[in-house]
């Protein structure tokens, strides 16, 4: 994300810089890094700890940011600079502040201080109120080239060829994501083998494919394993659907999970006549499903309903 990098490396030479700002993109893109690189910047500390750096996000075991915390932050804020620095707040996952901490952060950005800056990170400009989107300088992160995070892994981290093809194609254009899958290769399998277990219940009948739920899911209730949880498995069919698009359109050297693009193409062919028919209104149904967690249904009901409608 360079133009980002480059965007706050002139603002710094400048001193134009912004009250607030939302790194908006997904997850694994380096928004977090890039936003603590940018603050220890800001106050002469590019390499420690700083007791001027503030970062909030959801309390364990919780779903959202609560009033409560969003005050507490502000009132960190709003102490003296122990260093006569910026005093810097970084809000991961912003999108989870709930409605009362938004309105309580807005006031903050109606009445700007000086030498305070916060930064927001959310996946989408959506995903924020729109009152506190117009007060930030929005930075969109983009999706790396599947070439340059082979590149960063093969060079970088000392990863073998075959290895880093796949893991630069599954991440999707996330590269802390395949140094993470790098790191880890029980995580790498397990994404694997719940990407098997899904593809597997194609062409199954409707209890079929609910079986085959009941081996994926772990996590039972509402709270934010189970939430999760089913954020995974949503991904994952996304991707699938993305590769079965893929191979409709004759794009075999795009297809996310090269491993197992033999099965793939198989139900590509058998399901859905090697046509994308019927493909694209799925990415739709996980997008309400989605929908659906974010407003506390039921994550179980919430894929049963994805699995029946398969």
């Amino acid at each position: 994300n360079d133009r980002a990098v480059s965007f706050l490396e002139q603002s710094l030479q400048s001193g134009r810089l912004a009250q607030a700002y939302a790194f908006i993109g997904a997850d694994d893109l380096g928004k977090s890094t890039l936003a603590v690189a940018f603050a220890r910047r800001l106050q002469g500390n590019p390499d420690g700890f700083n007791t001027d750096l503030h970062v909030l996000e959801p309390e364990a075991g919780k779903k959202n940011i609560s009033i409560e915390q969003v005050r507490e932050f502000i009132k960190s804020l709003n102490l003296s600079s122990f260093s006569g620095s910026y005093k810097i707040g970084i809000i991961k996952q912003a999108d989870k502040l709930t409605l009362e901490a938004a309105n309580a952060l807005l006031k903050t950005l109606e009445e700007p201080k000086d030498k305070v800056i916060i930064i927001l990170l959310a996946p989408e400009e959506s995903s924020l109120l729109p009152t506190i989107v117009s007060r930030s300088q929005i930075l969109h992160f983009q999706p790396v080239a599947a070439s340059v995070i082979y590149d960063f892994l093969v060079e970088e981290h000392g990863a073998g060829r075959s290895l880093a093809k796949d893991l630069s194609n599954l991440s999707l254009g996330r590269p802390l994501k395949a140094l993470a899958w790098l790191e880890d290769k029980e995580a790498y399998q397990e994404y694997l083998a719940r990407a098997e277990k899904l593809l597997s219940v194609f062409g199954q009948d409707a209890n079929g494919r609910l079986r085959g739920l009941d081996e994926l899911v772990a996590e039972k209730g509402y709270g934010p394993a189970a939430v999760n949880e089913a954020l995974d498995i949503l991904a994952t069919l996304d991707g699938i659907f993305r590769d079965l698009l893929i191979l409709s359109l004759g794009q075999p050297i795009a297809v996310q999970h090269a491993k197992l693009e033999p099965r793939l193409k198989a139900i590509q062919e058998e399901l859905f006549g090697g046509s994308s028919a019927g493909l694209l209104e799925k990415f739709g149904s996980f997008a309400q499903a989605r929908h659906y967690l974010a407003a506390n249904v039921s994550p179980r009901l919430v894929l049963e309903q994805v699995m029946i409608n398969l």
